[in-house]
This record gives structure tokens, C-alpha cells and sequence, in this order.
């Protein structure tokens, strides 16, 4: 048996559901739905006064974080759990783009700071910055000096916060399928996924929380025969229990339950809706430009608030916001990514 036929009996996933997991989804239209929705709830947030839009910034980066659990273990499983081809495939689509990304934030603050050309590259903040950011520590140093002191959210690119818990769960999937390696391991896993949801979701940190979600779409992934069995009956029960959420707020007392139930019902909406709204995979005829527009928005929409553009309308901001942002994504895409992503599968 090869190398790759041994590997998928090691995980319990056959061929056939390889192929099942492939075809006939909409993770493509999803990704284009979040990414947008992130732009509008950014634009919204920190424009003044603030405005309201239904898919929160929150929402959209659970959806990124189950999808990635999804798809990012089916990428490993697909090569067969190559470590070597993992590594390098997840390298090479994520760190070049986001080095090109804070290298347009870093002369973006060089263009617009009120520092002089010298001032600005002799301020120890300017080289912390790109150090700092370049290897995903974002919290270090997340502003350029005198850029963007006077808005509301003064630094250059709110987003990147959640590169550096991406790439850490990336380097959990080999291991997390390693432990899982034996179906009572996955049952066990299964359990302690459930109790987290229940017991600790209302008490750990940010960070630990998005850890759920992604463990949720691995754990959606390596029972997707069950779960495509039953995704039908599921999907409207998800989305009934998801609905409390909404007004957890007049309901103060089943607060705790709503959380705890939020890692589990929305993964399986999200992923149950990619496999139910078929036709919508259409949308993989489009450039993958989703990792683009989450990369630059923020900064573009930063600019855009600068020059005093919001202020004379909120309309052709949020226009000109998609559209500057749209053309960073798509030279990003052709220039860097898809190029690269073509060399790692080779």
C-alpha cells in the first residue's frame, strides 16, 4: 500500500470521503462573505461616529478559524500527512504575503507621519515595529510613530492580531491528529472539546476561545461520514440554538449556556451551509484574493480616515475602501500568492 493510502487508514479517512470533502462546497463563496463582512464591521468600528453592521468582526474570524480547522487538516491529510509538504505548502501561502503587507503598512507610515524622513527612521518605534511585526508579535509594537494618533483605533493594521494564533494552530494539526491517531483518543477528544465548551468557554481568554472554534471544524472533519449523513437534521438544530445568542442579552441567566453552545452550533452551521448551498461553488471560478483583503483593509480604511475622506461621505469611503483594497488583494494574489501556492504543490 503507499505511502498515502497507509496514511489515510491511519487517520480512519478513506478516499471516498477525501473526495466528498472536495467537491460540491461553498468554503469559497464563505470566505468572500466573511472577508467582506470583516471590511464593513471594521469600517463601521472605527469610523466616528461608529456604525452597525448584523456580521460582527468577531463572527467573520470564528468563521476563518473553523473554516481553517476544516480545511487546513484536510490539506495535511490530502498530502498524505507529509510533514515536509504541510510546512511548506502553509509557508509558502501565508508568510510571503504577510511580509508584503507590513512592508506597504511600514511606508505607509512613512508617507503619511508628521516626522521628518530621519526622525522617523532614527525613532527606535519605527524599527521595532517592522521587527516585531514581520515575526507576528503585532501586541509588541502595533503603531509607527505619529501615524494615526488622533483616531479613535491609532494603530496601522488591527487585523493582524490573529496571524500569530493562525500560524500556531497550524503547527497543532500534525500533532493534535497524532494524538487522535486511535479512534478512543479521538472519542476522548471529543469528550474534552465538549466539557471545554461547557465548563471553560465563559472563562478563558480570547485566544483560547478562537482555539475552539478551530478544533470544532477538525473535529467536524475527521467525522464528516457521520457528520454528511446528518447535516440536514443538524444544520436547523445549529442554527435554533444559535439564534439565543442574539438576545443572550434580555436573557441574562442562560448567558453562560450560550456561550458554551456558540463553538458548537456555529461550526456546524457554517460547515453544514458550505455543503447544503451547492450551487454557490461557482465562486471557485474567482481568484482567491480573501487573504488579501483581510491583509489590507484595515490600513486602507486608515488612510481613507486620514485624508478626511470619511468625513465628507461615508459612502464613497466604504466604496473606495473596497475598491483600493480589492486592488492591493488581487496584486497580492497574482504577484505573490498564486505563484507560490502553484511552486508548493509541485
Amino acid at each position: 500500500m503507499n505511502k498515502r493510502g497507509n496514511t489515510q487508514h491511519y487517520w480512519g479517512l478513506s478516499d471516498d470521503i477525501i473526495q466528498q470533502v472536495r467537491k460540491d462546497n461553498c468554503f469559497d463563496f464563505l470566505r468572500y462573505f466573511f472577508s467582506i463582512s470583516l471590511i464593513i464591521a471594521h469600517f463601521c468600528t472605527i469610523t466616528v461616529p461608529p456604525h452597525q453592521w448584523f456580521i460582527t468582526g468577531g463572527m467573520s474570524v470564528r468563521a476563518f478559524f473553523t473554516m481553517a480547522g476544516f480545511l487546513v487538516t484536510y490539506s495535511f491529510l490530502r498530502r498524505g500527512g507529509d510533514l515536509r509538504s504541510y510546512t511548506r505548502q502553509r509557508f509558502c501561502r501565508i508568510v510571503p504575503a504577510y511580509i508584503a503587507c507590513i512592508i506597504f503598512c511600514f511606508l505607509v507610515g512613512w508617507g503619511i507621519t508628521t516626522m521628518t524622513t530621519s526622525a522617523f527612521f532614527a525613532s527606535p518605534q519605527t524599527w521595532k515595529y517592522l521587527l516585531s511585526n514581520m515575526a507576528m508579535l503585532n501586541w509588541l509594537e502595533p503603531e509607527l510613530p505619529h501615524t494615526f494618533q488622533t483616531h479613535s483605533v491609532p494603530v496601522m493594521n488591527a487585523s493582524l492580531w490573529t496571524m500569530k494564533q493562525e500560524v500556531i494552530f497550524y503547527f497543532l494539526v500534525p500533532i493534535l491528529l497524532w494524538c487522535m491517531r486511535k479512534d478512543a483518543a479521538r472519542k476522548l477528544l471529543c469528550l474534552f472539546f465538549l466539557t471545554g465548551c461547557v465548563v471553560l468557554y465563559n472563562f478563558v481568554n480570547v485566544q483560547t476561545q478562537y482555539f475552539m472554534y478551530f478544533l470544532s471544524g477538525q473535529i467536524l472533519l475527521l467525522h464528516f461520514d457521520v457528520f454528511s449523513k446528518w447535516v440536514k437534521t443538524l444544520l436547523p438544530i445549529a442554527i435554533l440554538l444559535h439564534i439565543p445568542l442574539y438576545t443572550a442579552h434580555a436573557l441574562p441567566y442562560i448567558t453562560p449556556l450560550c456561550h458554551a453552545l456558540q463553538p458548537i452550533c456555529f461550526p456546524i452551521a457554517l460547515i453544514g451551509l458550505a455543503y447544503i448551498m451547492k450551487p454557490l461553488n461557482v465562486f471557485r471560478k474567482l481568484p482567491n484574493i480573501t487573504y488579501g483583503l483581510y491583509l489590507y483593509h484595515f490600513p486602507v480604511i486608515q488612510v481613507l480616515i486620514h485624508y478626511g475622506i470619511v468625513d465628507y461621505s461615508i459612502g464613497i469611503s466604504l466604496l473606495l475602501a473596497f475598491l483600493i483594497t480589492g486592488i492591493l488583494a488581487t496584486l497580492s494574489w497574482f504577484l505573490i500568492e498564486k505563484p507560490l501556492t502553484r511552486t508548493s504543490n509541485s
